[in-house]
């Protein structure tokens, strides 16, 4: 009989000091981004797009040449061919999400060199192209952003997409306004003033920055000539350009909009990055901003482009992972020292894993092993290798991962306003579908708890009028995953990781520097859940390092039965 076990090594293993382990030639994770560039790399996603409850990750490419899509397999990845999708432009935006709100995941992507593409899923992971059908004007049109939004709260999710290129000009920004009467997409860029006109953009965000509980909308702009622009939804599909007036008007060479609230003061900060000093536009709380790069350590004074935020170490914090783009300079990871300022402890021992030097573009975080513990997929430039790092942070502090599950709302829960309160203090954290800078993380959100094992309540705002769920620190599993369903108070939680649906013994978290390979595992006998039992191996595990387990050595399993 076969159970889902964790391998528990009986040697020390002394490598506290690291961090981040790169894993993609342990799990089968093989590609790079291309050979030939018209600029700015391959966007990524870490969306579960089979929604089997295991991040999936998806590489945008060159032209003529397919993207890429990694199925996880709890083991290991399988890239998909032949693709699900032909898309044989140099491939930006990837973004999956159900824009028709039939329970799957449809795809959408943009190019720099051809056309945008919205594909329809049939529910068993077969598209067909509907960009025409639903709408969607398109053309030659250098999109480098595409997100998805529920502007004016009905329940279905819009979608923005910026523009870039020597093509454009003539053109601008486009808002896009879904019709679930029409079933397609109507074009509101004049109504709603988000044209943002002749200018190029690289990266956008929605987010409530005023906190009245709509989604504003941040835009930057490539170029010193082009400032970034601030819209303020000021409801009925209409937005006003707050950009002068909230002082968040910045003229660099805008290449990122990370959206966090990186000093828990209740409000949404915005990073974004340079071609030298980046941009940390600290939120007033009065609907203007203040940069304090400078005082906050993340100035960065490098090339550099997708910044997004993570607790890495769940110390209740928002951390920083930015890629850069200057030889032999690695990608930075700025660690939050809950104090308004961060640092920077890896860089002078070349980055996370001590070999982040490659130049670099998109990262995109998610957790593919489903510990808790979150992830970074990283994009290189032209034909290095994708990199897929796991988090080995060794920490006890505690964490919780939640899942949104949208009724009234868009069945993501884009938008969704997340409230953490403990002892009276509250944290927030908002659901994007895409942010950063081609990068669309993880749809599971995970909060870090520091020392705390229980809290009070967590209050969700969906994103639809007047809908919000409390659910109770009682009813929340800590250091796993809670699923809620917006207009019910039930909550549906499962320890992590979740196990593979056939129930087969092997090694868990998936091969890495502390943990053995991926193995398959028989008991002769009865194995009861809870109980220890002595393995012995017939096989040689390799760990890596120069450390493994040799043929007849003993070690020690925890026998769990499957969560699912």
């Amino acid at each position: 009989m076969f159970f889902k076990i964790l391998i528990i090594l009986l040697i020390p293993l002394g490598l506290s000091a690291q961090i981040f382990y790169p894993q993609e030639s342990n799990i089968n994770l093989l590609g790079s981004f291309g050979t030939t560039e018209f600029g700015g790399g391959g966007g990524i996603s870490f969306v579960d797009f089979n929604q089997d409850g295991l991040d999936d990750l998806t590489f945008g490419t060159e032209n003529n040449k397919d993207i890429m899509f990694y199925e996880n397999k709890g083991d290991h990845f399988e890239l998909v061919d032949p693709p699900f999708v032909e898309v044989l432009e140099e491939s930006k935006q990837l973004v999956w999400v159900d824009f028709d709100k039939d329970n799957d995941k449809d795809f959408f992507v943009s190019t720099y060199n051809g056309q945008f593409y919205l594909f329809e899923n049939d529910g068993n992971m077969s598209f067909t192209d509907v960009t025409v059908s639903k709408g969607l004007e398109n053309g030659e049109a250098d999109t480098y952003s595409a997100n998805f939004a529920d502007i004016d709260m009905d329940g279905w999710l819009d979608l923005y997409i910026g523009r870039y290129g020597e093509e454009i000009f003539g053109d601008t920004n486009s808002m896009f306004h879904y019709s679930p009467h029409l079933h397609k997409y109507i074009n509101v860029t004049n109504q709603t003033g988000t044209g943002n006109g002749f200018r190029e953009t690289l990266a956008t965000s929605f987010f409530d920055f005023d906190l009245d509980g709509d989604l504003d909308l941040y835009v930057s702009n490539d170029r010193l000539m082009f400032e970034n622009s601030l819209y303020m939804n000021m409801g009925n599909l209409s937005f006003v350009d707050v950009s002068v007036p909230s002082l968040s008007n910045a003229s660099i060479d805008a290449m990122n909009a990370g959206v966090a609230d990186f000093d828990d003061d209740g409000y949404l900060d915005i990073y974004i990055t340079h071609t030298s000093e980046a941009i940390m536009y600290k939120n007033n709380g009065n609907n203007t901003f203040t940069d304090v790069a400078s005082s906050s350590g993340t100035i960065l004074n490098q090339y550099a482009w997708c910044g997004n935020y993570l607790d890495f170490d769940h110390d209740e914090d928002e951390d920083m992972y930015v890629c850069t783009t200057n030889t032999n300079q690695p990608n930075v990871l700025f660690v939050n020292q809950n104090n308004g300022t961060f640092i920077d402890p890896l860089t002078a021992s070349g980055g996370i894993a001590g070999l982040d030097t490659l130049d670099s573009f998109t990262n995109a975080i998610g957790d593919f092993n489903n510990d808790g513990k979150q992830d970074i997929a990283v994009s290189r430039d032209l034909d290095e290798s994708f990199s897929l790092f796991s988090n080995n942070e060794e920490t006890e502090n505690n964490f919780i991962k939640l899942r949104l599950k949208g009724t009234f709302s868009n069945k993501e829960a884009y938008g969704a306003l997340v409230e953490i309160w403990n002892n009276g203090y509250k944290r927030i954290y908002q659901k994007h579908s895409t942010v950063g800078f081609q990068s669309q993380n993880s749809d599971d959100m995970i909060m870090g708890l520091g020392a705390s094992s229980n809290i009070d309540s967590i209050v969700v705002k969906w994103p639809y009028p007047n809908s919000i769920n409390t659910y109770y620190g009682n009813q929340l599993l800590i250091n796993g995953t809670n699923e809620f369903v917006e207009n019910s108070s039930v909550v549906n939680f499962f320890s992590s990781p979740i196990c593979l649906e056939n129930h087969d013994v092997s090694v868990n978290p998936i091969p890495s520097h502390i943990y053995g390979a991926s193995n398959f595992l028989e008991s002769n006998s009865t194995v009861l859940s809870g109980t220890n039992i002595l393995f012995q191996s017939e096989n040689e595990i390799t760990l890596g390092l120069e450390f493994e387990v040799e043929i007849g050595a003993e070690f020690e399993a925890e026998i769990n039965l499957c969560g699912n």
